[in-house]
């Protein structure tokens, strides 16, 4: 089964913040491909928004799902991998400076941002106490951690390529 931009799924996911796709990548795709993939899904959670914005029902449900996938949106173009705000910024950076460069940098980009997320959240959970967004950071840990398996077994690769 084929989608646009000639993409096939290859794994849809079920995670604690929704649905998520993963494609077969093709190399010859181009960036603006690439990043209007990324931007798919923050894009349909704004859709998502502004039609329920206008929807006729009950006004306490309608304020939790605009609300809910507007936050989903902003969550996702954090610009941290793997999230889809972090593969766009990633993609703009492989034309510069190249892919293991570019993978360096948004490891070492993410785990900065990760920290500044964690503290910033960290007194917005004193003030609220609301310990769902304890949960979200955990969760952002942990696709770090996950993220930075990835990160050592492509740096390897690239090491054997430029021995080669």
């Amino acid at each position: 089964m084929e989608c646009g931009f000639g993409l096939r799924p290859k794994v849809l996911k079920i995670n604690p913040l929704g649905v998520s796709v993963e494609f077969y990548l093709y190399q010859s795709r181009n960036s603006i491909k690439k990043i209007a993939t990324y931007f798919a899904g923050p894009f349909l959670n704004f859709v998502v928004s502004a039609i329920f914005m206008f929807f006729p029902m009950q006004e306490d449900l309608k304020i939790k799902i605009v609300y809910t996938n507007f936050l989903l949106a902003i969550f996702n173009l954090i610009p941290i991998m793997p999230l889809d705000g972090g593969k766009i910024l990633k993609e703009l950076l492989l034309k510069t400076l190249g892919n293991k460069e570019a993978t360096i940098v948004m490891n070492h980009l993410t785990q900065v941002i990760l920290v500044l997320v964690t503290l910033g959240y960290s007194v917005w959970i004193l003030q609220i106490k609301n310990f769902a967004i304890f949960l979200l950071i955990l969760y952002l840990w942990y696709l770090k951690y996950l993220e930075d398996q990835k990160v050592k077994t492509m740096l390897k690769v690239y090491e054997v390529i430029e021995r080669s």
